[in-house]
């Protein structure tokens, strides 16, 4: 009888570089700011090469990591609006991460993109020519649905969802939820939750009951890490830190939701 021919090795899939979140949510005030420099932070912590980019027109993660608005050289919007400038031109090195930072310009972003051809690409394209250099990409989405956030979402591999635990805390999620469906059909098919993540929780019992409607609706996608609510989280970066360096023992957070993010970016790529 003959030998058995063996089976064919399964072939390894890398995990890319870099793994690129959009931390996005259409309803504002849930932490997404917060959630993208603290997590980038956290990662950085564990030996990850992190870009940070804003692309929030409040400049609010730019500013957070110590970045004078008023004096910016370059910033995304001229990434978006000029062919010739690459990510690589405006970036910053800030408090271990390197960051591209947003500028009220992008305020007009949308309007001025509106008649280029490939617009939902652009940011896609961008990060193709940093392959390699970092690890992971963190961007941070203003609160909307409009083609800024269709560029982070056609770019990314992920989307990671914060929600804060307050009345109404699924306002507006259905909508991202049939965003990211639209992306997938069209544009990106790769994109997917990595997951949502629980900011400003407390032990109250409207924190409590928004805990249990968010994990009946999303269930696993639930991080197990939750980001309790905690003066020292809000004050780190009006001082252009994150907490990792502000407050180191209000940190624990975020240092469990970046293994968290680790162990779910690794589970995918095995």
């Amino acid at each position: 009888m003959p030998a058995a021919r063996p089976k064919p090795a399964r072939a390894e899939v890398k995990i890319p570089q870099p793994v690129i979140i959009s931390v996005a949510q259409n309803k504002g005030g849930t932490a997404k700011t917060t959630t993208t420099l603290n997590l980038g932070a956290a990662l950085a912590a564990r030996g990850k090469r992190v870009l940070l980019i804003d692309l929030d027109p409040q400049g609010n993660l730019t500013s957070g990591t110590g970045i004078d608005l008023a004096n910016l050289p370059g910033s995304m919007y001229q990434v978006f609006t000029e062919r010739n400038v690459s990510l690589a031109d405006i970036v910053q090195e800030r408090i271990g991460l390197t960051v591209a930072p947003a500028h009220i310009s992008m305020v007009t972003l949308e309007m001025d993109l509106v008649n280029r051809n490939g617009r939902e690409w652009i940011l896609k394209r961008k990060l193709e020519n940093l392959e390699g250099k970092y690890d992971y990409a963190l961007i941070d989405c203003p609160p909307s649905l409009g083609l800024t956030v269709t560029n982070a979402l056609a770019a990314s591999h992920y989307v990671l969802v914060p929600i804060q635990t307050q009345a109404y805390a699924l306002y507006g999620v259905p909508q991202l939820m049939e965003m990211m469906n639209v992306i997938r059909e069209d544009l990106n098919p790769e994109l997917s939750v990595l997951g949502v993540l629980l900011t400003f929780t407390n032990r109250t019992r409207l924190s409590r009951e928004v805990e249990e409607e968010v994990k009946s609706y999303f269930k696993e996608e639930v991080f197990p890490a939750s980001i309790r609510q905690n003066i020292k989280i809000a004050e780190a970066p009006l001082s252009g830190q994150s907490i990792l360096t502000y407050a180191p023992d209000a940190a624990d957070d975020y240092i469990r939701l970046a293994e968290e993010v680790e162990k779910r970016v690794n589970a995918k790529f095995k």
